[in-house]
């Protein structure tokens, strides 16, 4: 990897001043790559395990049956299908997930395995224990091997299997996903409500696999989230490994469903209510977060990384260049506009309108070092600012002349540049509508 970033680096210092269109031919996979968008462990978890469902979910056969019930509940039978559900698909006890490393699984992926587990420690209040040689505790242990085939794990506990094929599974989202459902959560594109994010397209499934397309009513108390770490990419299934099968309503979301980095907030906020993690928080808690901020289980909320502090109520930025922007409409220019941009900038802008606004924004010039946005980048996050955790990303030319709304009264963009090759950069007018 480091020849390549130097080979790569090379071409670029060779490249400067060029065509911006042969650099971006030229990156193409070896961007997504160093940028992560790759999508390796959703691609992983897609890859169909024996006698799962959905691809990776193991379940007894009355796990089955319920789940089939779940697939096709009707009104007259829904508080009866999801009282069996509640049985079926356990919660682990006393907020305690044990779990045993079984012989066939290697320590690379020991390790792999304990570093997504602290982040459910860090992030959450359930407990992770390791049942070491002579363990006698009262909850049943995860076994946590590696002779199956494929990454898969049962649904809920106690007890259960998940599996991390060696040289397969060795991916920190691929064991994100699979203690997620070990913990007892679904996929989120099988929620009842994705009608209303996502659109899918049976045709582009591929054959005998249209069935794990299916809704699966549960009780939902979290908002759909698209960035989830339960969320499949947009080609999930897909007949020729190319075409989507999953379409989101707004198609910015097409290259985040899937990427599965880390937790996403909604994620933490998921597996704290699912785990009564927020008993003893003040039951306005949810509402004292600002800036699109969710509850923590240190009973304060969890930020974007635009803010700070208890409630998120502090701006995030803390060079000379960020700015918060509160009157209701303005400019924003990039250092030095129309001059070059500087060298190492980083700026983090804040534009927050009245509630019950949006912001318009209008890019009268943009022009950023291409390179498939992999040295100098744009990001703004203007959806449902509750989601938002992977940004939208934009360079060379792409934003010039395109006017944008966001979602909410909240827009939020960062700019960042290299050591090298500078450009001229971008203006902004925006309005609060």
């Amino acid at each position: 990897m480091k020849v390549f970033m130097i080979l790569l680096l090379l071409v670029g210092s060779a490249l400067a001043g060029t065509d911006q269109g042969v650099r971006d031919e030229f990156n193409g996979e070896a961007v997504d790559f160093f940028m992560g968008k790759d999508k390796i462990a959703a691609k992983l978890e897609m890859t169909p395990s024996p006698n799962c469902l959905e691809g990776d979910m193991e379940m007894s056969e009355d796990q089955k049956k319920v789940y089939n019930m779940m697939q096709e509940v009707t009104s007259k039978n829904r508080a009866e299908v999801l009282q069996l559900a509640s049985t079926a698909f356990r919660l682990w006890p006393d907020k305690t997930l044990v779990y045993k490393f079984d012989s066939s699984l290697s320590n690379g992926m020991k390790a792999k395995f304990e570093e997504a587990v602290n982040l459910y420690r860090e992030m959450t209040c359930i407990n992770f224990v390791e049942a070491q040689d002579g363990y006698t505790g009262d909850i049943p242990p995860l076994k946590v091997k590696g002779n199956g085939k494929g990454c898969y794990s049962t649904v809920g506990g106690p007890g259960g299997n998940l599996n991390l094929q060696e040289d397969r599974c060795d991916h920190l989202g691929v064991c994100l996903h699979e203690i997620g459902h070990a913990l007892g959560v679904y996929h989120e594109q099988s929620r009842s409500d994705r009608v209303n994010h996502v659109t899918i397209v049976e045709e582009n499934i591929m054959a005998g696999y249209a069935s794990d397309f299916k809704m699966v009513d549960r009780e939902l108390i979290a908002p759909y989230d698209l960035q989830s770490i339960m969320h499949y990419a947009s080609d999930a299934f897909s007949k020729d490994g190319r075409s989507q099968t999953i379409v989101p309503h707004e198609l910015s979301e097409v290259d985040k469903m899937g990427l599965q980095w880390r937790l996403s907030r909604l994620d933490i906020y998921k597996f704290n209510l699912m785990y009564d993690c927020y008993d003893g928080c003040p039951e306005d808690l949810k509402d004292k977060c600002q800036h699109g901020g969710l509850p923590s289980k240190q009973c304060t909320c969890v930020c974007l990384e635009e803010y700070k502090g208890a409630y998120c109520e502090i701006f995030n930025g803390e060079t000379a260049c960020s700015a918060e922007f509160n009157a209701t409409s303005g400019v924003i220019q990039s250092p030095g506009y129309p001059d070059r941009y500087p060298s190492n900038t980083e700026c983090v802008y804040a534009i927050e309108c009245p509630v019950g606004m949006t912001v318009h924004l209008d890019f009268k010039d943009f022009d950023i070092e291409g390179w498939g946005c992999f040295f100098d980048i744009f990001e703004t996050k203007i959806g449902d600012i509750f989601d938002e955790i992977y940004p939208d990303e934009y360079c060379d030319d792409e934003l010039k002349g395109v006017t944008k709304d966001s979602k909410t009264n909240l827009a939020l963009m960062k700019f960042k540049s290299d050591s090298m090759y500078n450009y001229k950069g971008f203006d902004i007018e925006y309005r609060c509508e």
